[in-house]
């Protein structure tokens, strides 16, 4: 079946063919295998009841159709709690994961989350993913999301965040392998002081495609957001990226930033970028950029005359833009995985 998924909810000029994107979605119900969860029933979050989020109403209603795996992590009041990574494997045995993932911070509370997912084998793949943060009160969440799938893949991963006051959420992502990736995070800083961070890196290869697209919504006074997203194209790669800044009226003194920053290896990549604000109040600051190229010739060169090849002096400046975002993981284990991932990729 096709859903139509990533809609933008201020539409641009249909020749950018960025408003929405078409997505087919295979029939897997008998296939699904279930997996061992923390709880039977989903529970019920009331801050969602009334948020849009996930990339489409008909991908969320898949996952609460074909569910066979629920985690849901969470805190007591004034605990600082951090989870071990938690990997999650499709193969060739059990090709379909449909999942969803909770992380609730009661208030005052800390907690790390990170998800890695992962493929195996040569039969295609599905994934679609539901991830819901709530942050109540005076906490912190912070959520890393590893995706190393294979080309044979195809995932959907929806997140959707309410934040309250004095809540900070942060999102880290390493988006590094798939053959059709859909990702849709949305959060509403609802309470007074709530901040949201995303710091994410992406690498395609060979003719993947990534369709990426970010929204932070201000509703409460002096809430801050920001999006920072590095990636690299290689090959015949394609990626749709998206982000949206939406002030609403009365967020007073709100500031958010948006930025993505991609690095073009060949010359038969396809890279789109669309970073919009909208504003409906006035005592705000907002702040947007985007950029695509190829790696300044000087800047090889330089390198290169330090005793580096052509490919290493490439690698090099591809890991530097990349640093940042795996250096937050602060898990050795986790970061060794990643850097494998990326320079896998590079020397391909």
């Amino acid at each position: 079946m096709k859903i139509k998924g990533n809609e933008l909810s201020f539409k641009t000029f249909s020749w950018m063919k960025v408003n929405d994107c078409e997505i087919q979605v295979p029939k897997i119900g008998k296939d699904l295998i279930p997996m061992e969860s923390s709880e039977k029933y989903v529970r019920h979050l009331k801050e969602f009841d009334n948020l849009k989020y996930g990339i489409s109403q008909e991908a969320l209603d898949l996952v609460k159709e074909d569910m066979n795996l629920y985690r849901i992590y969470e805190t007591i009041k004034g605990e600082d709690i951090v989870y071990n990574p938690c990997y999650f494997k499709t193969d060739d045995d059990n090709p379909n994961l449909v999942d969803v993932q909770d992380i609730i911070a009661h208030e005052g509370s800390k907690i790390k989350v990170f998800l890695d997912y992962y493929s195996e084998g040569k039969k295609e793949k599905f994934r679609n993913t539901l991830i819901r943060i709530l942050a109540e009160k005076d906490t912190e969440v912070s959520l890393f999301v590893i995706q190393r799938e294979g080309s044979e893949a195809k995932s959907l991963e929806s997140i959707g965040i309410f934040a309250h006051e004095n809540a900070k959420v942060n999102l880290c992502q390493y988006q590094l392998g798939c053959g059709k990736l859909y990702t849709n995070y949305k959060c509403l800083l609802d309470g007074k002081k709530s901040e949201a961070h995303v710091n994410s890196v992406y690498f395609g290869q060979g003719e993947e495609e990534l369709n990426l697209f970010y929204e932070m919504t201000h509703k409460g006074e002096k809430t801050t957001s920001s999006i920072l997203v590095n990636g690299a194209l290689k090959d015949k790669a394609y990626k749709n990226f998206k982000s949206n800044l939406d002030f609403l009226e009365g967020c007073n003194d709100a500031v958010g930033s948006e930025g993505e920053f991609a690095v073009l290896l060949s010359d038969d990549v396809h890279s789109i970028s669309v970073p919009l604000m909208l504003c409906h109040e006035d005592d705000v600051e907002g702040n947007h950029a985007s950029s695509s190229g190829k790696i300044d010739p000087q800047i090889l060169f330089y390198i290169m005359s330090r005793g580096f090849s052509y490919d290493e002096a490439e690698a090099l400046i591809i890991e530097s833009k990349f640093s940042q975002a795996i250096d937050l993981l602060d898990n050795e284990e986790l970061e060794e995985e990643v850097w494998q991932s990326v320079r896998k990729i590079l020397v391909k």
